[in-house]
């Protein structure tokens, strides 16, 4: 091993023949040198029976017999000139560096293995000799060093990646096997370029470094995602050292997944032990079909399925589309006011992936009707930026739809912002249906920095026995010039807010879609923004958490901007979908904004603004019936009137129009109509023509923003012709030689008739009555 530069001391050591010879029937491995002259060298060793990793240490012992020439006395210390380790482990001795026992026996401790082969071949050179002196030692129990491709798994599976932008994803390598591996090479590439097209690797070859058992490293590639790459799941190909592995990569785009939102329909009036059919509504708010659809009805103690199984399939949704699944239900218990039901959905999405979702119906019994929330309606709050000092008012109204006791009205404000009038309102009573409007007026000061604020109306009170609050919100742009100035002569960094936003319409129906515009502005007058985005999110949830309230229609909630000058503003649009469970009130948009100075330092700011949403309101008129109708005679109508929109109405009007006939008890008052419930209008015509007469039943009544609508609804009678009186006999033309007819049927016929006459007076006589009776109890 030493080569050339022992040369010399061969010279000087004269010539040694050497021959190696492995003792029979052990595991010890020597070799016999001889030599030219008259010395003779044997080594000797165990095989290392040690567990061997790498990194670990050994030992070997090696036992050296050596014969000295004749007449030299020195020992094997003396003459040993080095000692080399090559194979499993590396490393130069000398005599001084290893310990020699007095039998020979040469000990080398702490070697360490390196991983590779299953040797240790061991050389010591010394004075005198032709060759060295060398000895094969086995590690018998060593893990040997694999390759990259054996040893090396992927620990990701599926990678996020988002269409159109520019990206870097981390690929995770683990050595998960029981050796330690080597170095090697990792290679990608996209398995399928057609279906992945528009997806570029900035990087496709990746030096691993070797790595022991157990060991992980992240290694990071560069992607850039074409913004027309479809949504979907697209492989990746990593192969390492020949073995390869995939990576899927998700592709989220700009549409949203498949989504699905329960209503429920008949859910009113139940009664004990009684079977009720109830209709759940299933629609896909999403873009995309959603695939093998479950329903599972989960029972409880008070709930259960009447009719079969709690589970429901419905093949496929498609975007937009509704599916009713009828389901019949029984109520044990009618002493709460509203029963929970759990619906379970489950659903494949468009990549294959089963979704599941939990959503909560609520059943109100018979006899329990649960008092309504009150209603807080923003009536007027700022517009455009409101400088520090001006003042500003933010107005509501309060309606309650039942009787509320003890109810305290504050209007909350930003840190900053102060009221300069009252703004705690304290309500003993409001009696059920009564409206009160407010109005606070507000002023920014000084501390307050450029930024659209919150300000939150809370309403709390007892209801149904438990402590409510009910919250609105309304928002005002503040512009503070100076606090900008005077952030450092130069120094201030640039400020975005919201400087406009507008919906269309400006109230906000439930189940339809809407226009939102908003202007971003860059307040700051010498700073630039860059690299700016801004995420649109609602907290806020429909009526049983079905879900947030605005979903996008056909885009991202996400904007972005590149660069926004001093005094900028950029406005942008999205089209908003709200669910038709979101209750009518102004909900709370944030926009959380991150961009960038000119020096490229991160800024972040949130932002809020109000959306209005009322609930659509919709009456209905069923078929109307008459009962035979004759000329000149009274005949009763029957309309039922349906409440099936979304919210309750109030202050009904119902009354009848129409040429040919007079209409008694014509007007029929009721106070409240509640969603999903009906009323029963039967007044009473007399026709005064006969044939097809036409009528108009014409309803008023006021929606739940209180503003009064009408709804008009024609029906036609048919009239038929009273019956000709009977023609009397004179007594002189019956001739006196004739016998008389007999006077019992005549007699039998008045009483008969007389019994019909007063029959149908009676009849007619009841119904008047009810009929009063239940017009009073609707007025009260």
């Amino acid at each position: 091993m030493k080569g050339k530069n022992r040369a010399m001391g061969l010279l000087m050591a004269g010539i040694i023949a050497a021959s190696c010879t492995y003792p029979t029937g052990g595991s010890l491995y020597a070799t016999e040198l001889q030599q030219d002259e008259k010395s003779i060298l044997v080594l000797e060793a165990d095989a290392v029976e040690a567990k061997l990793e790498k990194g670990d240490t050994f030992n070997v012992f090696v036992k050296a017999t050596y014969t000295p020439a004749q007449g030299d006395k020195r020992s094997l210390s003396d003459i040993i000139q080095y000692i080399e380790l090559s194979g499993s482990t590396s490393k130069s001795l000398t005599a001084k560096d290893v310990q020699i026992n007095g039998d020979n026996t040469i000990i080398i401790m702490d070697l360490v293995y390196n991983g590779t082969g299953n040797s240790v071949e061991l050389e010591i050179g010394y004075e005198g000799m032709k060759e060295p002196a060398t000895v094969q030692i086995p590690l018998k129990n060593a893990t040997a060093a694999i390759s990259a491709g054996e040893g090396l798994t992927l620990s990701q599976s599926v990678i996020n990646v988002v269409a159109g932008e520019m990206q870097q994803i981390t690929l995770t390598v683990k050595n998960d096997s029981k050796a330690y591996v080597e170095s090697g090479k990792m290679k990608l590439k996209m398995k399928d370029t057609t279906s992945a097209k528009g997806i570029a690797l900035k990087k496709k070859e990746i030096s691993l470094s070797s790595m022991n058992k157990g060991e992980q490293k992240d290694y990071y590639v560069t992607l850039d995602v074409d913004k027309d790459v479809t949504r979907g799941i697209h492989d990746m190909v990593v192969e390492i050292e020949g073995k390869e592995h995939i990576v899927k990569l998700k592709v989220d785009s700009n549409f949203m997944p498949p989504a699905l939102e329960v209503n429920v329909t008949n859910t009113t009036a139940f009664e004990t032990n009684v079977a009720k059919a109830i209709q759940v509504n299933i629609k896909n708010v999403g873009h995309v079909a959603a695939k093998n659809v479950k329903l599972e009805i989960v029972p409880n103690e008070k709930v259960f399925v009447a009719d079969g199984s709690n589970v429901r399939y419905v093949e496929n949704i498609e975007s937009g589309k509704v599916q009713t699944v009828p389901v019949s239900l029984i109520v044990n218990d009618t002493s709460t006011y509203n029963l929970p039901v759990e619906m379970k959905l489950s659903y494949i999405d468009d990549l294959g992936e089963t979704q599941t979702s939990s959503q909560f119906i609520y059943l109100s019994t018979k006899g329990s009707v649960a008092q309504k929330e009150l209603e807080i309606t923003t009536t007027a709050e700022p517009t455009g930026l409101k400088k520090i000092g001006e003042e500003f008012n933010i107005g509501f109204k309060v309606t309650t739809p039942d009787e509320a006791k003890n109810v305290k009205i504050s209007v909350k404000s930003s840190e900053g912002i102060v009221s300069k009038s009252k703004s705690i309102f304290i309500e003993p009573k409001l009696t059920k249906g009564q409206t009160k409007s407010y109005n606070v007026t507000f002023v920014a000061t000084q501390p307050v920095t450029t930024g659209t604020y919150p300000i939150e109306i809370v309403a709390e009170y007892s209801l149904n026995g438990q402590e409510v609050a009910i919250k609105q919100y309304a928002t005002v742009s503040v512009e503070n010039e100076e606090a900008e100035e005077g952030e450092g002569k130069g120094k201030s960094k640039p400020k975005v807010i919201v400087g406009t936003y507008s919906s269309n319409p400006v109230v906000v129906k439930a189940g339809e879609e809407f226009d939102l515009e908003i202007g971003f502005l860059n307040t700051n007058k010498s700073k630039t923004v860059n690299n700016l985005k801004a995420n649109l999110t609602v907290k806020e949830q429909g009526e049983n958490d079905t879900g947030s309230v605005f979903t996008p229609v056909n885009a991202s909630n996400t904007f972005f901007i590149d660069t926004l000058a001093p005094g900028q503003m950029e406005v942008k649009n999205i089209r908003l979908y709200t669910i038709p469970s979101a209750k009518p009130k102004t909900y709370e948009i944030t926009l959380e904004m991150e961009y960038e100075d000119e020096n490229g330092e991160a800024i972040t700011a949130t932002e809020h603004f109000g959306i209005p949403v009322e609930q659509v309101t919709k009456l209905e008129v069923a078929e109307v019936q008459v009962e035979y109708a004759e000329l000149g005679m009274p005949a009763e109508m029957t309309a039922n009137i349906y409440n099936t929109g979304k919210t309750s109405i109030s202050n009904i009007r119902i009354s009848t129009t129409g040429e040919g006939f007079e209409v008694q008890d014509n007007t029929l008052i009721i106070g409240a109509l509640e969603k999903g419930s009906s009323k029963t209008y039967m007044p009473t015509i007399i026709p005064n023509q006969s044939g097809t007469l036409t009528g108009q039943i014409q309803i008023e009544y006021e929606d739940v923003t209180g503003k009064m609508q009408s709804l008009t609804h024609d029906f036609q009678v048919e009239v038929m012709e009273s019956a000709p009186p009977m023609e009397e006999v004179p007594m002189e033309e019956v001739p006196m030689e004739e016998e008389k007819p007999a006077k019992w049927p005549i007699l039998l016929g008045v009483a008969v008739g007389i019994g019909i006459a007063a029959g149908i007076t009676a009849f007619i006589m009841k119904k008047r009555k009810d009929k009063l009776a239940e017009i009073d109890i609707d007025e009260d």
